[in-house]
């Protein structure tokens, strides 16, 4: 097995391969064989913050989350800039139900990007877990806000496949666009009217 390799290995070359295989077995769901190639390149290059990550979002998404937050919060003491590392830091706080705490992380997100409606969200988790309904609905709306900005994106990419003729891709962002605001309607129908002149 291509582990047993390096198993007491102590060269970030190694320790770049083990990260590629453990992030290919991430990347398949194959949580157990990530976590194997994930520990097996820590112990190649202990201090590789990617690797160090990816084991932090290995642990969360095998249900592990106080070791996963464990991670996160040390990652997010050198790297507090990351939005990444603090949007995986308020969900394992979340799943631990520690939602003062996640509250208190949300509030800086938001400070730093008022765009994001993913923290939006997570606040109207929090809600739903407290029964504040109004404080829900809120947030709710917030993200909704967020989102529809995301529809003009979108928009351009179902362009610009349209554009290269194919009509598949095109058609499913604009389904994401029309998911978003459905304001874009009567240009799709119009550009759809033009092309059968």
């Amino acid at each position: 097995m291509f582990c047993a390799l390096f198993g007491s290995c102590a060269d970030k070359e190694a320790a770049g391969v083990l990260y590629i295989k453990a992030l290919e077995s991430y990347k398949q769901k194959d949580f157990s064989n990530a976590a194997v190639f994930i520990n097996q390149s820590l112990n190649c290059d202990k201090k590789n913050k990617q690797a160090i990550l990816l084991k932090a979002k290995i642990h969360l998404f095998q249900g592990q989350y106080k070791e996963a937050l464990k991670l996160f919060s040390d990652l997010y003491k050198s790297e507090c800039d990351n939005k990444d590392i603090q949007r995986y830091l308020i969900q394992s706080l979340i799943f631990l139900e520690d939602y003062q705490r996640a509250g208190l992380e949300i509030q800086k997100a938001l400070l730093k990007d008022k765009g994001d409606w993913r923290l939006y969200y997570y606040a109207s988790v929090i809600a739903a877990k407290e029964n504040k309904l109004d404080v829900r609905l809120e947030n709710l709306d917030h993200a909704q806000n967020a989102l529809r900005e995301g529809a003009q994106i979108f928009f351009d990419l179902s362009f610009c496949w349209n554009v290269l003729g194919i009509e598949e891709k095109a058609k499913n962002y604009r389904d994401k666009c029309l998911c978003l605001d459905l304001n874009y309607a009567d240009f799709f129908v119009t550009k759809k009217e033009d092309k059968s002149e």
